[in-house]
């Protein structure tokens, strides 16, 4: 036990290692438009989209339609790339149009699996396979694509890094804070182990992190992003949002009967493993800035 302990520890600190540069250039990257966060973008929310379609397969009893799901997931990312970059591009939209695009495309997805389920598939289980799919897409593709939203931002890499940051540091701190003082129980059915001294470690840490980042932004940088009050709301905030993103994860798991959602990232599970609470904080936090007056 000690030694496969040591093993798994090993895979992850080796999977950071190779990873994390990658992903933060990626997140980093100016060139070609920005192009590199819409590659991004599509490989987290479409890996992550397959595990949770693999998640959900019922065979006989419901499973969601992949193929469609993937290519409505692809079609999203692209579809908020020209949003947020396309005017530096070469392409215009009347801002009366935008919601149309949307509909339209939201409009002909839907008409694709519903046709697919009356004629092609079993009665059975439809209703489950239609809203799996859909959610999937929504929860997964439409949330993380936010981030290209963010990198759009004037200071956006900077607004992406503070916000990777703290929900980093809030699971990290929560998962340790947990192990070496977990006393109390939370008694979340679909995550039993969770316990108040982690959830508050995690809290703390993430409230820290946001004010020492900020900080560094500012005198190392001169970008004054957040305010101190900001920097303890914010940080309280996200931290609650991570700890939400990896219940509901979570909840599906336990549903699925799995412990990882996959094993595409060595040490740590799937790739929804690593970003669950990213993915269900994204939207939140880049709302935030747009009403905080970031343009």
């Amino acid at each position: 036990m000690v030694n496969n302990f040591k093993k798994s520890t090993l895979y992850r600190v080796l999977t950071g290692v190779i990873a994390l540069p990658v992903y933060f250039f990626v997140l980093w990257a100016d060139y070609f438009n920005s192009f590199f966060i819409l590659i991004g973008s599509l490989a987290v929310s479409l890996i992550t989209l397959y595990e949770y379609y693999k998640l959900c397969d019922k065979g006989d009893d419901g499973k969601p339609f992949i193929i469609w799901g993937l290519a409505a997931g692809t079609a999203a990312n692209i579809l908020i790339y020209y949003f947020a970059f396309g005017s530096k591009i070469g392409f215009t939209y009347s801002s009366m149009f935008e919601a149309r695009i949307v509909l339209a495309f939201i409009a002909l997805f839907l008409s694709i699996i519903l046709v697919i389920q009356l004629f092609g598939r079993s009665i059975k289980g439809g209703i489950y396979s239609l809203a799996v799919t859909v959610f999937g897409v929504i929860y997964i593709a439409f949330f993380f694509s936010h981030i290209i939203f963010m990198k759009a931002l004037q200071n956006g890499f900077f607004y992406i890094l503070i916000f990777n940051i703290v929900i980093m540091i809030n699971d990290t701190a929560a998962y340790f804070g947990g192990s070496l003082f977990g006393r109390h129980k939370l008694n979340f059915a679909v995550s039993p182990n969770k316990s108040w001294e982690g959830y508050f470690s995690g809290l703390v840490f993430s409230v820290v992190a946001m004010i020492i980042t900020n900080e560094i932004y500012s005198v190392f940088l001169k970008k004054n992003l957040f305010s101190l009050i900001e920097c303890i709301i914010a940080g309280a905030f996200l931290s609650m949002l991570g700890h939400i993103g990896d219940l509901v994860e979570s909840a599906i798991k336990r549903d699925a009967a799995k412990k990882d959602s996959g094993s595409f990232l060595p040490g740590h599970g799937g790739m929804w493993d690593v970003f669950d609470a990213l993915i269900f904080s994204l939207p939140f936090f880049y709302y935030y800035l747009i009403i905080k007056g970031v343009s």
